[in-house]
């Protein structure tokens, strides 16, 4: 028998669902999907994948070996909880609070594309119910288990889901916006789940992000500056740029967020000892954190 705070954790997670009829479609056959008393998200073919008991629900067909593991994700929520991604993330609730303003949204619906540990999506729908957007429904996806994992743990009533984001388990045409935060993106999976007029926000690293990072490790290399042009253009390829921002701060670190940075970044995976030991001998007592985020409609 399930504990009280695992049912109630399920229980939850059903009735956001059932609560948003419709949303999902089974990753087999496409097909409209449903949740059941038995605790299953099921379609009319059969196909059956039952809620987890932490409160998200696995559409993922195949499970695959990722790099993404759960220390990452832990680091990354110390990093989160210390401030490091708030002026990014109040930005973006700006945007999407502007934008829903003017074109009059009766319903707010975010899904977060490659969300992670959930942090920026929970904190992004904090910021909104504040401002007052109505009708908000949060849906959180990720390739990791281990991220949704910590995304369910930590943040209720939000839809959490393990799957690919090359074939979205959503039916078409359900979200006012898109964000995709730091992640790899597919525009026409995007375009097929946002609504007629919903909105693109894809956050991507500017060219000195972490450069204290970069000038340590890729000293004199072509990785010492992040170059985004490609990304960009893909971007206004796909969409239409209805908007680009540029955020440039610098965050002041202790000594044990900086450990907790090097953990988090992919920047150093394929550092050696003996760089990630310069790294803590420097000390870096603050670190650049600059992105670009690009707004555009389908």
């Amino acid at each position: 028998m399930l504990a009280s705070e695992e049912q109630r954790k399920i229980e939850v997670a059903k009735a956001l669902i059932m609560r948003n009829k419709g949303l999902f479609r089974c990753p087999v056959c496409e097909r409209e999907m449903v949740v059941t008393r038995t605790n299953s998200v099921i379609c009319r073919d059969g196909h059956n994948f039952d809620l987890a008991k932490q409160g998200y629900i696995n559409l993922l067909l195949k499970q695959g070996k990722s790099e993404y593991d759960r220390k990452l994700f832990a680091a990354r929520k110390v990093i989160s909880n210390s401030g490091f991604f708030d002026p990014m993330r109040h930005k973006i609730s700006e945007l999407i609070y502007e934008t829903g303003a003017g074109e009059g949204w009766s319903t707010t619906g975010l899904l977060d594309a490659g969300c992670g540990e959930g942090s920026h999506l929970a904190q992004i729908i904090s910021d909104l119910n504040e401002k007052g957007l109505p009708g908000l429904l949060g849906v959180g996806i990720d390739l990791s288990k281990e991220g949704i994992r910590l995304a369910a743990k930590d943040y209720q009533n939000i839809i959490w889901c393990v799957a690919d984001l090359t074939k979205l388990p959503l039916q078409n045409g359900q979200f006012e916006v898109v964000l995709n935060i730091l992640s790899p993106a597919n525009y026409g999976e995007f375009k097929r789940v946002l609504k007629e007029r919903g909105i693109l926000i894809k956050v991507i690293p500017a060219s000195n992000y972490l450069i204290e990072l970069r000038e340590i490790l890729y000293r004199g290399t072509d990785r010492e500056l992040y170059i985004n042009d490609s990304v960009i253009r893909l971007f206004a390829g796909s969409f239409q740029m209805i908007r680009q921002e540029r955020i440039n701060y610098k965050v002041l670190l202790k000594e044990e967020n900086l450990e907790h940075l090097i953990k988090m970044t992919p920047l150093t995976w394929n550092a050696s000892h003996q760089q990630l030991e310069e790294i803590m001998k420097v000390g870096l007592k603050s670190i650049t954190v600059a992105f670009d985020v690009l707004v555009g409609r389908k």
